[in-house]
């Protein structure tokens, strides 16, 4: 949530941005898969277009094959994470009873929102195009459960987006060239895997700590 991903020179001073921390994901129903053609095109507007001469469409085209999921069902638990700012409001953020005061905003905003079918992205699975059509709050009081017979693999696990170097190198610059090469400092740092083990319906990715103060990443080896 904004201002977490704007440049340090961009944000406010008065506001601290907050992040999702995905706990685990349950698998209510797995879906099927099915193949998808796709044409893309590499422009945005043919130069052609609007001239009476025309042009022909499939000398630009590229198909794309994609093998993609329908009819799924998840659900995710999750948590709120306020950024590191070093100040708001002439306050450090460090300190506990702002940290709990922000936490609390930022969730009772989430659940107003959430309880009215409102948000301010519709989410997306993977690409924007697959958007989720349909989806809700999970109350404490609804029966609503993962499907505890699934144990399946689903492969490798994509962790988060890096918007760093995008932000280093164009900022608020005008018409600021793509480059070539991004420099070595600007590549992202190689991690190990997360491989999606679903364990009774559920794919864990983090654990809050035995004393419910911090989250722990879980290891590669338990996934």
């Amino acid at each position: 949530m904004k201002p977490v991903e704007k440049t340090t020179s961009a944000r406010r001073g008065d506001k601290v941005g907050f992040t999702w921390h995905v706990l685990r994901i349950g698998v209510v129903s797995k879906g099927t898969m099915f193949p998808i053609l796709r044409n893309e095109l590499g422009y945005g507007a043919h130069p052609s277009y609007g001239h009476s001469d025309g042009y022909d469409i499939m000398d630009s085209r590229t198909q794309r094959h994609s093998l993609i999921l329908k009819d799924v069902e998840y659900l995710i638990e999750a948590c709120i994470e306020v950024s590191e700012s070093p100040t708001r409001q002439n306050r450090p953020v460090a300190q506990p009873s702002v940290v709990a005061g922000l936490l609390a905003k930022y969730h009772k905003m989430f659940l107003r929102r959430a309880r009215a079918g409102q948000c301010y992205y519709q989410p997306f699975l993977g690409c924007r195009e697959f958007s989720v059509s349909e989806w809700e709050l999970i109350e404490p009081t609804d029966r609503i459960k993962p499907d505890e017979t699934i144990k399946d693999k689903f492969g490798i696990m994509f962790r988060d987006f890096d918007f760093a170097p995008v932000w280093d190198h164009w900022g608020h610059q005008q018409n600021a060239p793509r480059p070539a090469i991004w420099d070595a400092k600007s590549r992202p740092v190689a991690v190990k895997p997360l491989h999606a083990v679903c364990s009774a319906g559920w794919i864990n990715v983090a654990r809050v700590s035995a004393d419910g103060t911090r989250i722990e990443e879980l290891n590669n080896c338990d996934r």
